[in-house]
Parts: structure tokens; sequence; C-alpha cells
């Protein structure tokens, strides 16, 4: 089945009987969430953090356009971004986008000036409707769901959603991190996210 991500990692990069721990951000936790339901023998533990899952969305199928294809079939291809229309340039405003406190921190500006460095074009996701297969109920590893109180993208009800949901019978944690917005790991409460994440991973 065709994915936009890799499967191989838990399976052929850790220690021989060693199995990892693997942590999402944002989509990137329903990535995880969907390699813990499609390979839950190769982890040991799974933390979504700051998930935007949302049962009530369902992304559509995009058109096999050859716009959305052509020459993207690696990471080597970045003179034929020109081609794609999907591709547009990073902007200052745009990688700060995910520290919503008022007033940007010291932080979020010096995080934009390395993003417009480093990622000239902004990262766009493909084929998100592979996210639709994301159901709580399949996780079947012990699973951390964490976000800041005030991270406007992921919702309380749909955080109680998914935590809920989750498979039964494994252990399961839910950590709220109060006046921390979307990208906790890089504002001044990183300090409280990472203890967290430690007393989870034990």
């Amino acid at each position: 089945k065709e994915s936009n991500y890799s499967e191989t990692s838990a399976d052929e990069e850790s220690e021989p009987g060693v199995r990892p721990a693997l942590l999402g951000w944002s989509q990137g936790a329903m990535i995880a969430q969907l390699v813990a339901q499609r390979h839950r023998d190769a982890l040991s533990k799974l933390i979504l953090y700051a998930s935007i899952y949302n049962p009530n969305i369902k992304y559509p199928i995009p058109p096999p356009t050859e716009t959305l294809t052509k020459g993207h079939t690696d990471h080597d291809d970045f003179p034929l971004f020109s081609q794609n229309l999907a591709a547009i340039p990073n902007e200052f405003d745009g990688a700060m986008e995910d520290f919503t406190n008022i007033g940007p921190p010291i932080p979020a500006r010096q995080f934009a000036e390395a993003a417009l460095l480093t990622d000239p074009i902004k990262v766009q996701w493909w084929n998100l409707h592979q996210l639709n297969e994301c159901h709580p109920s399949l996780v079947k590893v012990p699973t951390m769901v964490i976000a800041g109180d005030m991270d406007p993208y992921t919702n309380m009800a749909t955080q109680v959603e998914l935590f809920t949901n989750l498979g039964k019978g494994v252990d399961r944690v839910w950590s709220v991190i109060g006046d921390a917005d979307h990208a906790v790991h890089l504002a001044e409460e990183r300090g409280r996210f990472v203890e967290k994440i430690k007393s989870f991973l034990g």
C-alpha cells in the first residue's frame, strides 16, 4: 500500500531486542499513531504530542494530477519544485505560526530565522487522506497524550475523544501543560514538557 512515510526504522534501525518509543507532534502525531496501529509489536511506547486528531474531519483523496507527482519521488529534486503549484516560499510569520501565545517570544523569532535559512520552501503535506485510517481504538501500545492548554490546534474535546478511545489493556497517560501553546518543546515551558516525557518513558 502506498504511503508517504517510512515504516522501516522501528524494525531495522533499533538495536536487536530493543523496541523504541515513538513521539509524533501535530500532524506528525497522526503519522506516529498510524505506525503504532500497523506495527504495535515494533514499539515500546507512543507519545501523541499536540495531536490534531479529529474524528469529524475526513481528508479527501487528491486527484492524480501530473502537477502533484512529476519529479517528486525523493529529496533530491529541489530544482523541480517550480513545477509544483503547491510549493510556496517560507516566510517569517509563517515559520512562527505554531507559536500562538500573545506576542512572538524570543524562541519563536529565533526559530523563524533558522527556518528561513534551512527551509526556503514551506513544507507541504500531501495525501492527507491516509490519515483517515487513524482510530484510537487500534492503538495497542502504552500511550501518552500530551498538549498545552493554550494550544488552538488541539481542541480539548477532541483530546478527550482521542484519549478515552485508546485501545484497552495497555497503560495510558493524559497530560496537559498549563500556559503552553502548540510548540511547547520550543517555548519557555519546555522544561516541564521534557520532565513529563521522561517520567512516562521511565
